[in-house]
């Protein structure tokens, strides 16, 4: 079997490649990336890595496609948010390296906030209040892009004075309410809604501190956490990986603030942790999966947003970094993997 999984310099992408290439080893795994720098510097797990140079998103699938059909790629895994509605939207062009996702359509249901919140509120799964203005929102409140991730084009309001300058909402945003709470979530990877492998984590660091993107992680399973996945995929029919990102309250009650239809930044947890999530694409791991709980972080991200907690005196929150620190693995480590460390940071640069 020969797969390509990409954008590979995305710290996601080379969690994958060495999951793949130690539970799959017969597997012929390249890489693709829309930096020419990434065909000489890219992680130790791919065999081979082309450059497919990004001009715009129709000519980057084709491009893409293209290369799927000559080298006679098996399976298409795309990691990317930005270009998996544009790859979806031409899925036709891959043949069957993507019969393991579903369809546009019913990714753009659960992918659009807006549009998963109406379903879910037809559902009866608690979800934050929506306001149809900035005008009539509570403070506080939360002002977010409906089609954006990890944390992108988000702004808190927490008091009437944020509020008072604001204007009226512009197109593709959304205005709701603010949880409080700890950020947790539940993943899995599905086929026509019926969910064959899944996992739970709980956010136990975030960078930015003030609700952007899990830095450290740790295993977490609510007892409401599937019943309302299996009720929003019984009408949302998804193929493929989705996570459900939830605000757990103080008192112990979910409230669903989105979904994510694609492979998501903490996938590393859930892989580390034994989760057979590729099982369903890939066949049965070769070898016995770990089942030993671990925590993991993205580096250097969390060493930033460690400073951030102590400059916000939340001592607690590095207390149980270093407290844990013999359990806590790196998503991607520059002492096992030196050119896939470097290509991520340089992806940043």
């Amino acid at each position: 079997m020969r797969i390509l999984v990409g954008e590979i310099s995305s710290y996601k992408a080379i969690v994958i490649a060495q999951y793949i290439r130690s539970y799959y080893p017969d597997v012929e795994q390249w890489a693709y990336d829309n930096k020419p720098i990434m065909n000489y510097i890219h992680t130790r797990y791919v065999n081979k890595c082309v450059c497919l140079p990004f001009h715009s998103f129709e000519t980057y699938v084709i491009e893409l496609a293209d290369y799927v059909k000559k080298n006679r790629i098996d399976v298409l895994i795309p990691v990317h948010s930005d270009y998996i509605g544009a790859i979806l939207l031409h899925k036709e062009l891959f043949g069957t390296a993507l019969d393991w996702m579903g369809k546009f359509e019913d990714y753009i249901l659960l992918h659009e906030k807006d549009q998963m919140m109406a379903i879910a509120t037809r559902l009866g799964i608690r979800v934050p209040t929506s306001y149809a203005n900035i005008a009539s929102a509570k403070v506080p409140f939360v002002i977010k892009p409906t089609n954006l991730s990890a944390a992108k084009g988000i702004q808190y309001y927490l008091t009437e004075k944020d509020k008072s300058p604001l204007g009226k909402l512009s197109k593709n945003i959304i205005c709701q309410e603010y949880i409080e709470g700890i950020g947790c979530g539940y993943e899995v990877y599905c086929k026509d809604g019926r969910i064959l492998a899944e996992y739970g984590h709980l956010r136990l660091a975030e960078w930015p501190i003030s609700g952007g993107s899990s830095v450290l992680r740790k295993r977490y399973i609510h007892q409401s956490m599937r019943p309302i996945a299996e009720k929003l995929l019984s009408k949302v029919r998804w193929t493929g990986f989705v996570m459900f990102e939830f605000k757990l309250t103080p008192l112990g009650e979910l409230v669903l603030i989105e979904a994510n239809p694609r492979i998501w930044g903490s996938i590393n947890q859930a892989l580390l942790d034994g989760c057979p999530l590729f099982k369903p694409i890939l066949g049965q791991p070769k070898g016995e999966l770990p089942n030993v709980e671990v925590r993991t972080c993205l580096v250097p991200q969390i060493w930033i947003a460690m400073l951030g907690y102590l400059f916000r005196g939340r001592i607690d929150v590095v207390r149980d970094w270093l407290t844990h620190w013999h359990m806590t693995y790196r998503d991607v480590s520059f002492w096992n993997d030196p050119l896939g460390f470097i290509s991520m940071v340089l992806r940043k640069i």
